[in-house]
């Protein structure tokens, strides 16, 4: 998985949840229906500003290159919420699926509030999830999270939960991979992310 070098970050980032789900509309003009499926997950359009291409550039350029075929993997921004530090959170006992995760590992107290970001690292694959409603950890520093989408694998016991610096991870997704060099020698680059699960 690809990581863009450290100091690059993102000056654009447009997110938006894909839906495999849809609306059932009768024929006949009866009430309309919501049919939810499996599946639901993010794609972000990224915009970087202008980077040097003799410093950073070429680096940035060449990691895109390869994640076009390997994937890659950068930090959400938090856009100024503070998610606080949670203490180690696990995911509590395997087998788990639907629209919530039962974890422990919490520091005690620890509130996880509505709109929150997260990951679970399943198979050192990080799934991107927001909390649905606001929890707080109990003494023992076990919570019940309510998730948007619903879970698309079910993790296993102790799967680590990642609220300081969550990530998306996914593939590079379009025909082609292009920048942009000005007269200045910066490069400049967009392109967009999608969860490959």
């Amino acid at each position: 998985m690809i990581e863009l070098p450290d100091g690059v970050v993102p000056n654009g980032f447009s997110p938006a949840l894909i839906d495999y789900g849809g609306i059932l509309r009768p024929p006949t003009g009866g009430a309309i229906q919501r049919i939810n499926r499996l599946g639901n997950r993010f794609r972000v359009s990224v915009s970087l500003p202008p980077i040097p291409n003799k410093e950073l550039g070429r680096v940035v350029v060449s990691r895109l290159l390869k994640a076009k075929t390997e994937g890659i993997r950068i930090e959400l921004p938090l856009a100024g919420v503070e998610q606080g530090s949670p203490g180690a959170p696990l995911v509590m006992g395997a087998g788990q699926a639907g629209g919530s995760i039962i974890a422990d590992g919490f520091r005690p107290g620890y509130g996880v509030s509505e709109g929150f970001w997260l990951n679970i690292v399943t198979g050192g694959q990080y799934y991107l999830y927001n909390a649905a409603a606001p929890v707080q950890a109990d003494s023992d520093g076990e919570a019940t999270i309510q998730l948007t989408p619903l879970l698309r694998k079910s993790p296993a016991d102790n799967d680590v939960i990642v609220l300081q610096k969550p990530m998306i991870e996914g593939l590079v997704i379009g025909d082609e991979i292009g920048w942009s060099i000005s007269l200045a020698h910066h490069i400049g680059i967009s392109f967009d992310i999608e969860e490959a699960a």
